[in-house]
């Protein structure tokens, strides 16, 4: 399923997020179980670990140009642009069907009150500890909205819920179980850190708010941390071009 059918049943089915939310649950479950039962074991800890950080916080930097250039199917192959979303999705704990649904509502509304990522009036430091209480604030409203004829929504609402919250730790578990203590500390920790706080600082620092009150979006490039993390995000910074172009797999290619 591509990106957009898949925001276009989110949109149409009201049990579409509770039954793909069923189907990772039932797939980390038994996932956990074969790691728990034929796992290897863990390393001891050792001080070599730590050479692992840069590595996760470039690794966090390559995950989100990926599933965000996946949620807008940018990557050549319909399989592999699906493959690659989903384990960003599981990487960054939250799923690809949240991101594309999330992503896409953005591009929608950008910058109103349906936008899960609107920063105006948040300062950064808020908006960057608080991200997914924003989103999922908004996103909650617009799936209301959009499934008010449900009679029974408000029930699927609170289960979907439960089992995004459940899978959470299902997928921080398997993360821990795969890697051992040593290398989920010193890379997948970094890596899911450096992930959702360069995804704050782009919506945030991209989306400026004018005297009169209206938003410019901004391409930022101008000095050595926009053009180290464009690299490694492939143009993330370029937010700009970005919204006139959402095909670009690299934005800072624009007029190319």
């Amino acid at each position: 399923m591509t990106s957009a059918k898949t925001f276009i049943a989110i949109r149409k089915n009201p049990y579409q997020l509770l039954k793909t939310y069923l189907i990772e649950m039932v797939i980390l479950l038994a996932l956990n179980l074969i790691l728990l039962k034929w796992g290897t074991g863990f390393e001891s800890f050792r001080l070599s670990f730590f050479f692992l950080i840069p590595l996760g916080v470039c690794f966090g930097l390559v995950v989100a140009s990926s599933i965000h250039n996946a949620s807008h199917g940018n990557i050549h192959g319909k399989i592999f642009n699906r493959l690659v979303g989903e384990f960003c999705g599981a990487w960054v704990l939250y799923g690809f069907s949240n991101f594309i649904m999330i992503h896409l509502l953005h591009h929608k509304h950008a910058d109103s009150d349906l936008d899960p990522v609107n920063p105006k009036g948040i300062p950064f430091l808020i908006f960057l500890f608080a991200p997914m209480r924003f989103m999922i604030r908004v996103t909650i409203n617009w799936l209301r909205s959009t499934h008010s004829k449900q009679k029974n929504f408000e029930s699927i609402l609170l289960g979907q819920t439960l089992i995004f919250h459940l899978n959470l730790m299902l997928k921080l578990i398997f993360w821990f179980l795969l890697f051992g203590p040593g290398v989920f500390l010193c890379f997948y920790l970094p890596s899911l850190l450096t992930n959702y706080g360069v995804h704050a600082h782009i919506n945030h620092a991209c989306h400026r708010e004018r005297e009169d009150g209206s938003i410019e979006i901004l391409n930022l490039n101008h000095n050595v941390y926009y053009r180290m993390v464009n690299f490694f995000t492939m143009g993330g910074y370029f937010h700009k071009n970005h919204h006139t172009n959402l095909r670009l797999l690299n934005p800072m290619h624009l007029n190319t």
